[in-house]
């Protein structure tokens, strides 16, 4: 199999952050200062989380500026910025195009870039914009040869064709208008918690939502599940029990690295438990199949790896806690009661998830 050169610089262009973010990343850089030029609105949200995704584990300390205009010779000024730090301009104002320029004000190297943009600032474009952006800063900090002196920088900015006269939104910022403020993922989930000591182990099957803003650490979940058929076969009789539940809750959390985060939540459930005696011996005379409500809180500790900017596969710890005792009973003839089963009041448990940001 072979391939082109177009392919060949792309999968180049892939690998090359790898081998640089190794040393380079390895000391992260005190500050980046990102200022984002574009018409109307000035900030795009959408871009500024996957630039910042890509600067997580680059920096501490990430400061945003957004404008509608900038003076060309601004991104080679050293006065205002920290000492070491990295200074990134993002303009949008160019048509279907980015026009990048990163500075280092410690070593006086530069970056320049014109990113193509056929579709405007849709996904593509701004995953392309943000690796582009931590490729470069990696090598400004890291002494590549890539980058250009301060002259070298100004002339090729000088050949770039000026921008459009009339200011216009470029397409990216007008589709859709407005970019969204809150975020939903939905998806499946398996868990499995302990139950009983007749019963060690049940399996559930759902489907999770979660819902927050796209910059805030606090969101809504919701879900509702189907807790897989499970049996008891005593003698001389056994019960098989599965039921259907529906949670919700508060979750909060705090990323760690670019892609891994934690967090934490609680909420309650509603469940409807579905019983059925089975295996009775013939001097039993079994009760018929019924259905009971039961209500509980579950606790949860999640584990977050975000795949893309919209897929998400998370590891949790859940514990349920069930408001009443629950148990299955086999009653003599003389009234006595034996217990058959009792379900454990706090069960912990272990899931996972998969979600799709819509």
């Amino acid at each position: 199999m072979s391939i082109g050169p177009r392919w060949a610089a792309r999968l180049a262009f892939l690998l090359l952050p790898t081998v640089i973010g190794r040393t380079a990343a390895a000391q992260p850089i005190d500050r980046v200062e990102v200022t984002l030029v574009a018409g109307s609105p000035p900030c795009s949200p959408l871009l500024r989380e996957v630039v910042g995704e890509q600067l997580g584990d680059v920096t501490p300390d990430l400061v945003w500026v957004c404008r509608e205009r900038i003076d060309p010779e601004e991104p080679f000024r050293s006065d205002g910025a920290g000492a070491g730090a990295i200074r990134i301009a993002i303009e949008l104002r160019a048509g279907a195009e980015a026009r990048l320029t990163l500075g280092d004000t410690r070593s006086d190297r530069f970056v320049v870039r014109r990113v193509p943009l056929p579709n405007g600032l849709d996904e593509v474009g701004r995953e392309q914009i943000g690796q582009i952006v931590r490729f470069a800063t990696l090598a400004l900090r890291s002494g590549s040869g890539m980058t250009l002196s301060r002259t070298e920088a100004r002339a090729a900015i000088a050949s770039w064709p000026a921008p459009p006269a009339r200011e216009a939104s470029p397409p990216s910022l007008a589709q859709p208008p407005r970019q969204p403020r809150w975020a939903v993922d939905l998806g499946p989930m398996w868990s499995a918690s302990i139950f009983s000591r007749e019963i060690p182990l049940v399996h559930e099957l759902a489907i999770r939502a979660a819902a927050g803003g796209v910059t805030s650490h606090l969101w809504g979940w919701v879900e509702a599940g189907y807790r897989l058929p499970a049996s008891e076969r005593a003698d001389p009789i056994g019960v098989e029990l599965s039921a259907a539940s529906l949670r919700l809750g508060l979750a909060g959390g705090q990323a760690r690295t670019r892609s891994l985060s934690f967090s934490g939540g609680a909420g309650i459930g509603l469940y409807r438990v579905r019983f059925a005696p089975i295996g009775a011996a013939s001097s039993v005379q079994p009760a018929a199949p019924d259905a009971f409500w039961s209500a509980g809180a579950r606790l949860i500790l999640s584990a977050d790896l975000r795949a893309t900017t919209r897929l998400t596969i998370a590891a949790m710890l859940a514990c349920d806690i069930t408001a009443e005792d629950v148990h299955y009973d086999l009653r003599g003839a003389d009234g006595s009661a034996r217990r058959v089963l009792t379900a454990f009041r706090v069960a912990p448990g272990l899931g996972i998830s998969v979600a799709w940001r819509l």
